[in-house]
């Protein structure tokens, strides 16, 4: 297997390791037995464990902050944006639900290295939204509120995607479509 290749399949296999056990429950052993390899090949890719794991966070925050960016800068109108962005991040949620765990932990964790890592994704989306929404306000919203705004909006999204990750589709479509109509009705309401 070519490095690349073999970075990535040992990354899925840490996604499932530390997904299970926690970063402090997981060795570097485990990982290695897990992917079928010798520690050494496992070090070749990853300094040591929290390199492995910081490379995992980063991975995945990259692949959610690209789904949401994608959904926000969609050519479609903004209600359609919303409900864009709130699919994507439930469909990470559903694909990745391991490395979503990982990701939602690390919030609030106690390694700051982990800590800043995920917040600093966090901080860029939100960034991104309240752009989205300060340019979409036509002036009606100020960068504050629009701020508010869009941390109520990923704060909601983050919260009822915790509920049932992976959980049945039809129940996470109707989660989307309330929190759709909710978002819609309280933004379309504040640029009145």
């Amino acid at each position: 297997m070519r490095g690349p290749e073999r970075k990535a399949q040992l990354l899925q296999v840490a996604r499932k390791v530390f997904g299970k056990n926690g970063f402090h429950g997981v060795s570097m052993d485990d990982v290695a037995r897990e992917a079928g390899v010798t520690k050494p090949i496992l070090y070749d890719h990853f300094a040591s464990k929290e390199a492995l794991y910081l490379a995992l966070l980063d991975a995945d925050a990259q692949t959610l902050e690209e789904r949401i960016r994608a959904a926000l800068e969609a050519p479609t109108g903004n209600r359609e944006r919303i409900r864009a962005s709130f699919e994507a991040y439930f469909d990470f949620v559903d694909e990745h639900a391991e490395g979503f765990r990982l990701l939602i932990q690390e919030t609030v964790g106690a390694d700051d290295v982990f800590r800043s890592s995920v917040g600093r994704v966090r901080r860029r989306i939100l960034e991104e939204v309240s752009d989205l929404i300060v340019r979409e306000s036509q002036g009606k919203l100020d960068r504050e509120q629009a701020d508010t705004v869009a941390l109520g909006l990923v704060g909601m999204v983050e919260t009822v995607a915790r509920r049932d990750p992976g959980g049945p589709k039809k129940r996470r479509r109707h989660s989307v479509d309330t929190l759709v109509r909710l978002a819609w009705r309280g933004i379309t309401a504040l640029t009145l």
